[in-house]
């Protein structure tokens, strides 16, 4: 039955991105094997917060279109995510959620150990806090960069035009606690809907899960910014447009070294 679920439900996932375009095709391959490792998980809360990730960046790249075309010269409709991308978003979720059937797989909470409730506690702990990064630091990058005044550079809080690596705003802020919180809510409400019936109010930790969620997720943010300030090259094109390559002689560096790339960054810094 759970497989049945996880290809209906991955299929659903391709469908959606085929349409929003949000996906290559190296992406949607990629796309199946993290979502095969996480929706045959008989624990729902894996696949709410992968689907609520998935979903509400989806709907953020697409956020704004005309307004990043102006200022992103490597903007590309719908996102179209390479496989590249799609791990660097959604593998280290995937591992956790393979490791957690291999460990947790048809053993209720009350027959485990206390050794394994502490292990099963962790890999959930381990999986919000890495799919709130990543959901903080997409709401960051797609809402910040539509902020109305230039946002500053995290190393020396000069001003940096909309689209720079390592540039800091108040939209971009709001956008990433929003963003991890979002996560949390998603695995709060999962996880109390499954297993209240059996243990009412317990079900959720003692702190639940969006406020630390959106703590992770500002902080992940803030590290994603200083290591792409440093490590990661701004353009500013001849068309006064950010890039993350160099488009000929008269292209000029804003800030940051060509050292890492984006995908890098979020392999560098998970959570």
């Amino acid at each position: 039955m759970r497989l049945i679920f996880a290809t209906v439900t991955t299929a659903l996932m391709l469908a959606m991105a085929a349409k929003k375009r949000s996906l290559s095709l190296s992406g949607c391959l990629a796309a199946v094997f993290v979502g095969m490792c996480t929706f045959t998980n008989d624990n729902l809360m894996f696949s709410v917060v992968l689907l609520t990730f998935f979903v509400t960046s989806s709907y953020w790249t697409k956020y704004g279109a005309n307004i990043k075309k102006k200022i992103d010269a490597d903007y590309v409709e719908g996102g179209q995510r390479s496989a590249t991308q799609v791990f660097s978003n959604g593998l280290v979720g995937s591992l956790i959620s393979v490791y957690y059937q291999v460990q947790f797989d048809g053993i209720s909470p009350q027959d485990m150990t206390r050794e394994q409730r502490h292990l099963c506690l962790t890999l959930i702990w381990a999986y919000i806090g890495f799919y709130a990064f990543c959901n903080a630091d997409t709401w960051a990058s797609e809402l910040g960069v539509l902020s109305q005044s230039w946002p500053v550079l995290i190393t020396t809080f000069k001003k940096v035009p909309p689209g720079t690596n390592g540039a800091l705003s108040k939209l971009g802020l709001l956008a990433s606690i929003a963003g991890g919180a979002a996560v949390g809510i998603a695995a709060d409400v999962a996880l109390f809907s499954q297993y209240f019936g059996a243990y009412g109010s317990r079900a959720l930790p003692r702190i639940p899960y969006n406020m630390v969620a959106s703590f992770v997720g500002l902080i992940g943010s803030l590290v994603d910014s200083l290591l792409g300030a440093l490590f990661q090259v701004s353009y500013l094109t001849n068309e006064h447009k950010v890039s993350l390559t160099k488009r000929g002689d008269d292209t000029k560096v804003i800030a940051g070294r060509d050292v890492i790339t984006n995908d890098q960054v979020k392999k560098t810094c998970p959570l």
